[in-house]
């Protein structure tokens, strides 16, 4: 038997465990992962943030221009590109209904501008033509992580676990961001191929490109952990490859975009069923060990004498109920005391601008005399440096202490909340521990601030201070005019350094915390909630099951436990093969 059909059989088996569950969530999901593996049906989703040509990647990838583009958010809904011999466009909405637009109409339906937050309730869209890369692929084009439209991010961010392989779409004209750092941490736990696409390369010289490429393939060496050599970083330019390619010969390569082709062909489609079989391994051990659990609490509960299950029932339901309406008070108080952490990070880094240029209003203005001596000893870029290098390290050293603070802090927030509210978390606390063996603070410890990213901090000015030594334009000024120029432009110089920088820190520490609190509150309103939920209906079943006389619980038991075993021997043949 072959590992796809070995995979399918075991699939077969957990699906008949489901249906006793009545997972069906399970079955759904059980059942794509068989689709895919008999129609080899490949994702090659087009990531990246908010304008960053995902879209125009895509349309160069294609030879066709079917994915619109705009100067405003474009793509509010997922759009797949499809292998035909024909051109054609399906927009699928939410409740099922389909039908076939003009490819020229297809931005009315994607667009935020057309489409502001998916009001005409699209499902996705699915675009037709005749591409070759499109015949053992199917290009995915996301909405855009980071836009002033988080319905969209989350619309990416919810797709991520279909993702078989990633195009991450970044630009040449900007460094690599905390939020691209964010979005390709949550890439990199479920998606097992990514090829970094830089674009808009064309607006660099080539000395700058190669620069740009050097930094950020670092930078992603150190994210992803891994060496530079398992790192595919492409520049192109789509801009570039719709100007010349009609006239381009056959040797030719504008844009860089055939180099891209090729690699997706080697590097992806090349390994396309090793990619499927290992996406297909892990989701089978993940619902294995999900119905495993479910199989355990329900032959714990059977065990349970009747009385004993009506009391978990009540206990259960209160705590649900306790859930839907303590959640506004548990929202606030949270909410309240990020608030308060946030405007801490506010006041102290605005603090530490005050500071800065009062200090070197003291150095450059104050004691303008004693600056110009050391000048005129130094050379005016030396001196200049000096006082820059001294307000980075300044700013280094803020950035160290707030960061740790702050994710102390922010975690004592949840904890604190959690031990407070006796009547509310700590009765889920305990369900979970009684009967799911989950502890709320396992969750709680997930919001490790580690997983975001480190400060980019602006270490180059825009204006460079003439040589005194050298320049021989200074020599035929007064020296009273030579000093207050230079000293100006000095002081411009550390201004730049210091206010931007301000700014940068409080906005990158806001965003940790905002999004460190969009986590818990993910977690906690879904995951949560869903466990709950599972749990009460497990345990009504049980009481129905044991107030029924003519059920043989000892036999349900044992099926269970055959069950168990066969889940146990599906996990053993993945995890140690």
């Amino acid at each position: 038997m072959s590992k796809s059909d070995s995979i399918k059989s075991d699939i077969e088996i957990l699906k008949q465990i489901a249906r006793k569950l009545n997972e069906q969530e399970i079955i759904n999901s059980l059942d794509e992962v068989s689709r895919k593996i008999s129609s080899k049906l490949f994702y090659l989703v087009v990531v990246g943030l908010f304008k960053r040509g995902k879209s125009s990647v895509i349309n160069a990838l294609t030879g066709k221009e079917l994915a619109p583009v705009s100067i405003t958010p474009t793509t509010s809904v997922i759009t797949f590109f499809h292998y035909a011999p024909e051109t054609r466009v399906e927009v699928i909405l939410k409740g099922g209904r389909h039908y076939t637009i003009s490819p020229e109409d297809v931005t009315y339906y994607i667009s935020e501008e057309y489409n502001p937050k998916n009001k005409k309730e699209v499902d996705c869209v699915r675009i037709f033509t005749n591409s070759p890369l499109l015949e053992n692929l199917i290009l995915v084009d996301t909405p855009g992580i980071g836009s002033l439209f988080s319905h969209n991010t989350a619309t990416t961010i919810d797709f991520l676990p279909k993702i078989d392989a990633a195009l991450f779409v970044m630009s040449a004209d900007l460094p690599i961001s905390q939020a691209d750092e964010e979005i390709l941490r949550q890439i990199q736990e479920s998606v097992p191929k990514v090829v970094f696409v830089l674009n808009k390369s064309d607006l660099l010289c080539n000395e700058d490109l190669e620069k740009m490429v050097n930094y950020n393939i670092n930078m992603l060496k150190n994210i992803l952990n891994k060496s530079i050599n398992e790192i595919i970083l492409i520049p192109v330019s789509a801009r570039e490859y719709f100007s010349s390619h009609k006239h381009a010969g056959e040797e030719d390569d504008p844009g860089n975009i055939k180099f891209l082709r090729e690699t997706i062909i080697k590097k992806i489609t090349g390994e396309k069923e090793e990619i499927i079989t290992s996406r297909s391994i892990k989701l089978l051990l993940s619902f294995s060990e999900h119905l495993h659990t479910l199989l355990k609490v329900r032959a714990d509960t059977l065990q349970m004498p009747l009385n004993e299950l009506e009391k978990k029932r009540e206990s259960m339901q209160k705590s649900i109920e306790y859930l839907s309406g303590g959640k506004v008070d548990f929202d606030a108080v949270v909410i309240n005391r990020v608030q308060q952490l946030i405007k801490k990070v506010t006041d102290i880094t605005e603090n530490k601008r005050k500071e800065l240029e009062e200090q070197i209003n003291n150095t450059l203005i104050v004691n303008s005399r004693e600056a110009w001596k050391k000048i005129i000893e130094t050379d005016a870029n030396s001196f200049s440096k000096m006082l820059s290098d001294k307000i980075i390290i300044e700013y280094e050293n803020l950035k160290n202490e707030l960061e740790e603070s702050v994710k102390e802090e922010f975690r004592n927030i949840l904890l604190l909340y959690s031990t407070i509210s006796q009547s509310f978390i700590q009765e889920i606390v305990k369900q979970m521990k009684e009967v799911l063996g989950i502890n709320i603070e396992g969750i709680i410890s997930t919001f490790d601030m580690d997983v975001y990213s480190s400060f980019y901090f602006k270490t180059e000015t825009n204006y460079n201070v003439p040589s005194i030594k050298k320049n021989i334009f200074y020599k035929i000024l007064p020296e009273f005019i030579i000093k207050r120029k230079i000293i100006k432009q000095i002081y411009r110089n550390c201004i730049e350094l210091i206010n931007p920088n301000a700014g940068k820190m409080r906005s990158d520490l806001d965003y940790k915390i905002s999004e460190s609190y969009r986590k818990f509150k993910y977690n906690f309103d879904q995951k949560l909630f869903d466990l709950l939920h599972s749990l009460k209906k497990l345990i009504d079943e049980s009481i129905e099951f044991k107030s029924s006389i003519n059920q043989d619980i000892e036999f349900t038991l044992k099926t269970i436990k055959l069950e168990m075993d066969s889940i146990e021997n599906i996990r053993k043949h993945y995890l140690y093969q």
